[in-house]
């Protein structure tokens, strides 16, 4: 998962890289890295959100509100995920779901 602090320095160096300086190599490469450290993340994220709206539309149950449905998909969720690849899922720790809650 990529942080705000990551986010800004793709930023700082875009913003580098378009005034008269432009980037040194070494800038060069670390932009790009960061920027697929964030489409990486981003992918990441999509597939999760995929996989909730999947599994809520599996639940074809009529019971419970809604919010209680997107809970359960979303558990359904983080359940695969862990299955498939807890570090890929949590980022090496277990307390960290694979996605927002609402």
């Amino acid at each position: 998962m990529i942080t705000e602090k990551e986010i800004a320095r793709i930023n700082e160096l875009y913003h580098k890289s378009k005034e008269g300086g432009g980037l040194t190599a070494e800038e060069k490469d670390e932009q790009a890295k960061l920027r697929r450290a964030y489409i990486d993340s981003v992918k990441a994220n999509l597939g999760v959100y995929l996989k909730d709206i999947k599994n809520a539309s599996e639940d074809t149950s009529a019971s419970g509100d809604v919010k209680e449905r997107v809970q359960k998909a979303m558990e359904k969720t983080d359940a695969e995920l862990a299955g498939e690849d807890k570090s890929a899922a949590n980022s090496g720790n277990p307390e960290i779901s694979s996605h927002l809650h609402i």
